[in-house]
């Protein structure tokens, strides 16, 4: 059972500001979008906490009811429903207290692992999100996830906070590795509300294989234990190989990595999931958007995001050419410019917006190197479209030339 950490709603934390300002700013299109599938939406808010923090900043909870309710105020679609949950396993009362203005909720006492199945049940039709943002790692079943993607859903997205540096350290102390790092402050904000803390035996490698997906942890800890590589560099390839398991069963998986500081290394993952190719571009643009929000916390010395890849390195626009270049010179077939983008996120991370993709393949298309058939072909006053973004009616599809 989780232990009672009453300090840890004292005061939101930045690395909760970064949290809940990722799933705001996301939540408000996604929402608008979403409903236009005229299909009833299931939000779940895994582990809700409070709802709101003790010096009055709202928690997950009601920044998701706030925008959901703006949407649907916003919305011209009629008859539209969105049915919200929220599961907490010690603060139950007080998320009934801090959300009783807000309608169609229900409130969850108790695991979200004893309860999730139970919510989800009869809800084939309707689209589903899942905010997964847990106390402690032991709560990331990987396996649980599967069965989310097996189609029953009209559509489903998963937003995780991985905590990888947490699983790292677990993972080291179940396999009796010395675990260290280059900055003595650097747990300082790897900020759990119920650690995890595992030992040496064969119960906590099964725990590990659940989170993970596999044993593939395994060897990874071996090449740190050796020496073969550092804890930064066996947190980046659990992360790498954690979205590759979650792409077994989730076509689009993006990885976000966080940092707290300006050129430290990543310390948490947020980890997006869906089989849906918008709501990958989507997420994308939303990341991108947000940068500028999250550079002004970086400046009060708290989180940041870079526009960064994989490997740290800074992006810029000759590499996003590049880069659009190596993934569009394969689509020797027709495909929508929205699924080829989003296969673009998965190879590359969250680089650019995808209307600097737009503007390169307008470039390639204007040199004949790319061909686009789009839908309207041509505006109401009779001229050739040139968009180069799906939605609202449009549709684009790309193949390339030479």
């Amino acid at each position: 059972m989780s232990k009672k950490n009453d300090d840890f709603f004292v005061e939101k934390k930045p690395w909760s500001e970064v949290k809940d300002q990722l799933l705001g700013c996301y939540l408000k299109p996604y929402v608008t979008k979403i409903l236009h599938t005229r299909k009833p939406l299931v939000y779940v808010d895994c582990f809700a906490g409070k709802g709101k923090f003790g010096d009055g900043e709202p928690g997950s909870p009601l920044i998701a009811l706030e925008i959901m309710q703006e949407c649907l105020a916003s919305t011209k679609i009629k008859d539209v429903r969105i049915h919200s949950a929220f599961i907490d396993l010690n603060y139950a009362d007080d998320l009934r207290t801090n959300l009783r203005d807000y309608h169609d909720v229900s409130i969850v006492s108790g695991a979200y692992e004893d309860n999730i199945d139970k919510l989800l049940q009869n809800k084939t039709t309707c689209n589903v999100f899942l905010y997964i943002d847990p106390y402690g790692i032991k709560a990331l079943d990987c396996l649980k996830f599967d069965t989310f993607a097996n189609g029953q859903f009209n559509t489903i997205e998963l937003l995780i906070n991985m905590n990888s540096f947490g699983f790292i350290r677990e993972a080291c102390r179940v396999m009796e590795a010395e675990f260290k790092v280059d900055d003595s402050n650097f747990f300082e904000d790897l900020v759990e509300y119920d650690p995890t803390e595992l030992n040496a035996t064969k119960e906590s490698f099964e725990a590990l294989n659940r989170i993970a997906g596999g044993d593939y942890w395994q060897e990874i800890i071996t090449k740190y234990k050796s020496g073969e590589i550092d804890c930064y560099k066996a947190e980046e390839c659990f992360s790498e190989k954690y979205c590759r398991r979650l792409s077994r069963n989730y076509a689009y998986v993006l990885n976000m990595p966080i940092r707290i500081k300006q050129n430290q290394h990543p310390k948490y993952r947020m980890i997006h999931a869906t089989n849906h190719p918008d709501g990958c571009v989507l997420m994308a643009d939303n990341i991108c958007n947000r940068w500028e929000l999250l550079k002004d916390i970086q400046s009060r010395g708290q989180l940041t995001l870079f526009q960064e890849d994989f490997n740290n390195q800074i992006i810029d626009e000759f590499t996003i050419k590049e880069r659009v270049i190596e993934h569009f010179s394969q689509c020797n077939t027709w495909i929508s410019l929205t699924e080829a983008e989003a296969i673009f996120y998965v190879k590359f991370g969250v680089i650019c917006k995808s209307g600097e993709i737009a503007k390169v393949l307008k470039t390639l298309e204007k040199d004949e190197r790319l061909e686009v058939i789009r839908d309207p072909s041509s505006t109401e006053k009779g001229k050739s479209s040139t968009f180069m973004a799906e939605g609202h009616g449009k549709t684009v599809r790309v193949k390339w030339v030479r």
